[in-house]
């Protein structure tokens, strides 16, 4: 079996960063989700109070997470 080159290590790591990065952000918007699912919250207001707007932070997470993904995918395959 041949040993992994460099490149090839950077490349799993840059999978498994981008993996992380898209799970983190999946966790955190089910969680407001959740918040915002809550009868207790939403009592008394009108809908248009209660939807959040897409965050800036979870729009740039995602593309992170999916360019370091797609990124590693790609880089590993080159050097294969």
């Amino acid at each position: 079996m041949d040993f992994l080159t460099m490149e090839q290590v950077w490349a799993i790591a840059m999978f498994f960063l981008g993996s992380f990065i898209l799970s983190t952000c999946s966790k955190w918007e089910r969680d407001e989700q959740a918040i915002l699912k809550d009868p207790r919250n939403r009592y008394g207001r009108r809908k248009s109070d209660i939807v959040k707007p897409k965050s800036l932070r979870g729009t740039i997470m995602t593309l992170a997470g999916t360019l370091l993904c797609l990124s590693g995918m790609i880089l590993f395959l080159l050097h294969v």
